[in-house]
């Protein structure tokens, strides 16, 4: 598929709602799309439609803090990290997937295909936004996987420009470029983890450009808040749990990672909301209904905007959406138990009792 300024609607709308509270600035990626189409061509195709099956996937993703303000990074770096990756391969690059389905993670891709005119693939390293660089790595951190990573970003007239070129195993190479991205002010630019097609077809979440078109077009349908959301129920089986008021709502960044909670509260129940960029958990007056990787969503009550969790706050009257993890297309990523101890350190909460039924080991 050829994209148009419809299609990137569509998807952006999509998108931010498999961000589930994270996943980038929507706006970014609208900008990022399209700058991308003023550049050149951009195509989405299956991986089964690549001619070249000898070459080597590039994850191209944006790293950092959703309520940072001082992120940035220019166009330009694109450019740059795409240079560096290129002199550490021996294999030419035939496409390019996003880590995550997110508002603006779902299109950093697009620059990149459109400047070396290389297909963006139908898939990405999670087909829902997650927190940690590791969670998008395909698996690849098992074993004695190495890999390369390249990031830039930050602002050279106030002196937080970094670039970053970094081999080594998947852990310390994502806490590298995590640590990059808070030096940078906030947000980095990163090219990352070479795979060949045949990795990508069994680890990645295949499709997750289609199910991001679908759900948007569904939800723009939508006629009211509540009727976006119902639009877009079948497609996930997903459910709206509650309408009512923020309160509590915290939050702290550390390391170009945002943590934190608030509480829905309605005539009958209260609802909290634990999140480490995206959702993570949610508890009905203290029994847990939901734990990532389910999806969870926060919208607008009064204009139906999806809202980030760095955008929630207290007063502001939110529908609260969730649906089940097995709707979700999920990277070989999130499969692993030790991705989620330190989120469980942090929220202090259970996570892995709850869905250990997607754990490989």
């Amino acid at each position: 598929m050829i994209i148009n300024s419809t299609d990137i609607q569509k998807i952006a709308a999509g998108s931010l709602i498999l961000g589930g509270g994270g996943g980038g600035n929507v706006q970014e990626g609208l900008d990022t799309a399209a700058k991308a189409l003023q550049m050149g061509q951009v195509e989405i195709l299956p991986a089964s439609d690549i001619s070249n099956k000898d070459g080597v996937v590039l994850t191209i993703s944006g790293v950092g803090s959703p309520a940072s303000e001082n992120a940035f990074y220019a166009d330009d770096v694109y450019e740059k990290i795409l240079h560096f990756m290129q002199t550490q391969l021996e294999q030419n690059i035939i496409g390019f997937i996003p880590c995550e389905m997110g508002g603006s993670s779902s299109f950093e891709p697009f620059i990149p295909a459109a400047l070396l005119n290389l297909p963006v693939i139908n898939s990405a390293c999670d087909g829902r936004a997650h927190p940690f660089g590791i969670m998008g790595s395909l698996g690849l951190e098992k074993g004695e996987n190495h890999t390369i990573q390249a990031g830039a970003g930050g602002r050279k007239e106030d002196n937080t420009y970094i670039e970053i070129l970094t081999m080594g195993t998947i852990e310390a190479t994502s806490d590298l470029i995590r640590n990059t991205a808070s030096k940078a002010g906030g947000a980095i630019a990163v090219a990352r983890n070479p795979i060949s097609l045949t990795w990508l077809e069994e680890a990645g979440a295949t499709g997750a450009y289609d199910l991001a078109y679908q759900l948007g077009e569904a939800y723009l349908s939508g006629s009211t808040p509540a009727d976006s959301l119902n639009k877009i129920s079948p497609l996930v089986d997903g459910t709206i749990l509650c309408r009512g008021i923020v309160r509590e709502y915290t939050l702290h960044t550390e390391n170009a990672l945002d943590n934190g909670h608030f509480t829905v509260s309605t005539d009958g129940s209260d609802y909290k909301m634990y999140f480490f960029n995206e959702y993570m958990a949610l508890e009905r007056d203290g029994t847990r209904l939901h734990t990532f990787p389910d999806l969870l969503l926060t919208v607008d009550a009064a204009d139906g905007r999806i809202l980030s969790t760095a955008e929630i706050e207290n007063g502001r009257e939110v529908i609260v959406f969730a649906a089940p993890k097995e709707k979700m297309i999920l990277g070989k990523g999130l499969r692993y138990r030790s991705t989620y101890r330190r989120i469980e350190e942090i929220l202090k909460i259970d996570m892995q009792k709850y869905i250990s039924d997607i754990f490989l080991d």
